[in-house]
C-alpha cells in the first residue's frame, strides 16, 4: 500500500472517471492491486463496489447518473439508454424517474443480471444520439419504451401528448416505432395515440369550418375518400368541393414534418394531382392566427379550379 501512495494519489483518482466509476481492470492499470482496492472498499471504506469488477470512488448512495454510467459499462459499447432516464436526457418532463435503467443491446448479447437495470435485446436497436456523454435513444423511440411499461393510461397519454406537442414527434413516428419494436405493451399506447390523433385533427377541422362559414366559401364535404377513374383509392380529402375537384389539406400538427410524415405528405399530394385535383395545404397554426389570407388562398383556388375541366374522380361522402 506505501508503495501506491508512493506512485499514487489516491484523493485524486476519482477525478480520473467520469461520474466516479471505475473498473477494477482501470484501477489495476494505474498501479493500485487489488487488495488496495478491497480495503477501499470495505465497510467504512472511502470507496464501494457496484457490480463485480465495478467501483464506485465514493461511499455515498449512487446517484442515477452514477446507475445509468455503471449499465452501460456493464452491457458494453454498443449499449443504447432508453426509457425514463432517455426521455430525461431530452429534456422531457413527464417521464418517472423510478424504475430499473433501460438499456437496449443486440440480440447476441449476454448480458450479466444487474440490479436495478433491464436490458432489452434487440434486433432494432436504433442509432443513438450522445446527449451528456451518453448514447441516447432518439425521442420516439425512448417515449414508446416508456409507453410500453407503463401501466396507467393518464401517464401514457402524458408521455405521447409532451412527445408529440413538445418533442415536435408527430403520431406518424411514433407509430412507426410502436410498428417496429413489436407487440408487446404496445396496445395502451396505440389507444392512447389514437385519441390524440383525434383530438388535434378534431380541433384543426374545428377552425377549418368556421373559416369557411365565416368566410362565405361554398361548403365542401369533410373527410371524403376519393377514388380514381379505375376506382382505386387515390386519398382522403380533409375537405372536398365535388362540383370544381378541389381538395383542402388540413395538417394536423403545427410543427414541422418528419421526414417519413413528409413523404407521405407528397405521396398523397402527388396522387391527387395526378387526378388532375387541385390541392391546397394549410397548418392549423395558420388557420388559427391569419384565416384571412387562407380565405383568399381557398377562394382563389375554387375560382382557378371551376376554369379547368372538373378532373375524372369520385368522392365518396
Amino acid at each position: 500500500m506505501n508503495d501506491n501512495r508512493a506512485l499514487l494519489d489516491l484523493d485524486a483518482i476519482p477525478r480520473v472517471f467520469d461520474h466516479l466509476v471505475a473498473p477494477a481492470t482501470e484501477l489495476i492499470a494505474l498501479g493500485l492491486t487489488g487488495r488496495a482496492i478491497h480495503e477501499r472498499c470495505r465497510a467504512g471504506g472511502p470507496w464501494q463496489r457496484l457490480e463485480s469488477g465495478l467501483v464506485l470512488l465514493t461511499n455515498q448512495p449512487p446517484s442515477r447518473i452514477q446507475r445509468i454510467h455503471a449499465a452501460l459499462t456493464v452491457a458494453g459499447p454498443e449499449a443504447v439508454l432508453t426509457g425514463v432516464d432517455a426521455l430525461a436526457l431530452h429534456d422531457m418532463t413527464a417521464a418517472r424517474l423510478d424504475g430499473p435503467v433501460h438499456l437496449l443491446v443486440p440480440p447476441r448479447r449476454q448480458p450479466r443480471l444487474v440490479d436495478g437495470v433491464l436490458f432489452e435485446r434487440t434486433h432494432q436497436l436504433p442509432e443513438p444520439l450522445h446527449l451528456a456523454g451518453f448514447p441516447v435513444a432518439p425521442l420516439p423511440r425512448a417515449t414508446i419504451d416508456t409507453c410500453r411499461r407503463a401501466k396507467a393510461a393518464e401517464h401514457v397519454r402524458a408521455l405521447l401528448g409532451e412527445s408529440i406537442y413538445r418533442g415536435k414527434v408527430t403520431p406518424a413516428t411514433l407509430r412507426d416505432e410502436l410498428d417496429r419494436v413489436g407487440a408487446r405493451g404496445t396496445a395502451l399506447p396505440r389507444r392512447m395515440l389514437a385519441e390524440i390523433d383525434d383530438k388535434v385533427r378534431s380541433v384543426a377541422q374545428g377552425w377549418a369550418k368556421r373559416l369557411v362559414q365565416q368566410a362565405g366559401l361554398v361548403q365542401p364535404a369533410w373527410r371524403v375518400p376519393i377514388t380514381s377513374a379505375n376506382g382505386s383509392h387515390v386519398a382522403t380529402a380533409d375537405a372536398w368541393w365535388d362540383e370544381v375537384g378541389l381538395a383542402w389539406e388540413v395538417d394536423s400538427y403545427a410543427f414541422d414534418l418528419s421526414a417519413a410524415d413528409a413523404k407521405s405528405t407528397l405521396r398523397r399530394a402527388a396522387r391527387l394531382t395526378a387526378c388532375g385535383v387541385l390541392v391546397v395545404h394549410t397548418p392549423p397554426t395558420q388557420l388559427r392566427d391569419d384565416p384571412t389570407a387562407v380565405a383568399e388562398l381557398l377562394r382563389g383556388a375554387y375560382d382557378q379550379a371551376a376554369t379547368r375541366p372538373r378532373p375524372d374522380v369520385t368522392a365518396h361522402e
